[in-house]
């Protein structure tokens, strides 16, 4: 496999998908569709709010965070008081809720974040639990997901933080093509990760690699199955 796709640092394993700018993998656009067809039939309107994201810009997302100019949240969901933090809690707060670059499961083309456009809008989104439990306006399509994932009638999407592991907080609306994602993640390895982190460009550096075999084995490789 070239390791670039693993990495974010290419698209030559993904389509655009048609009326959109948004890059799925090969394999997973035509399921997508048949599952967003099946959504509209029953109510609703599945829409992608997020599908490939590049080393780039996931770095940019971390090394804001990294200095503080994105919000940083608890495991509830409350924002943090940046300057109370040491650079270890700072960086374990923002893998909580954001991957680390190299690491993140969009960057395979797999992986999707979901919402019902017909209950909110893409400005209005968050991605939040809120907007996912308990009456929110995508409560109902992930309600529907849910079912469709234990029948196994999700065209081969399921959520791989569905439950908290610890690691990656719990995500109803990120849904991932598992045949082509688990292949993936099998030639993840940890030299990989390491290197990917000494290369990098990354905030925050000294201490993730401290901390490597714990973040690779907590945030990147801890993950649901189907």
């Amino acid at each position: 496999m070239n390791i670039d796709i693993l990495h974010g640092k290419t698209i030559e394993h993904l389509e655009l998908l048609e009326g959109t700018k948004l890059y799925l993998s090969k394999h997973a656009i035509n399921d997508f569709l048949k599952l967003q067809k099946e959504a509209a039939q029953t109510g609703f309107d599945l829409q992608i709010a997020s599908a490939f994201r590049d080393y780039s810009r996931q770095l940019s997302i971390w090394n804001s965070k990294a200095k503080g100019e994105r919000p940083l949240f608890d495991d509830k969901g409350i924002e943090l008081t940046f300057s109370s933090l040491s650079p270890k809690e700072i960086m374990f707060a923002i893998l909580r809720w954001s991957a680390l670059p190299g690491c993140s499961r969009h960057h395979w083309g797999t992986d999707i974040d979901v919402y019902d456009a017909k209950n909110i809008s893409s400005k209005e989104l968050k991605l939040s639990t809120a907007e996912y439990e308990n009456n929110g306006p995508c409560s109902a399509l992930s309600d529907w997901l849910s079912l469709r994932m234990l029948s196994h009638e999700a065209y081969g999407f399921y959520r791989p933080y569905q439950t908290d592991r610890g690691g990656v907080a719990p995500e109803a609306w990120h849904l991932s093509y598992y045949s082509v994602a688990r292949r993936i993640s099998d030639v993840f390895t940890f030299s990989l990760f390491k290197k990917n982190i000494e290369e990098g460009d990354l905030l925050l550096k000294k201490e993730l690699l401290e901390n490597a075999d714990e973040i690779y084995n907590r945030f990147v490789m801890n993950f649901d199955l189907p």
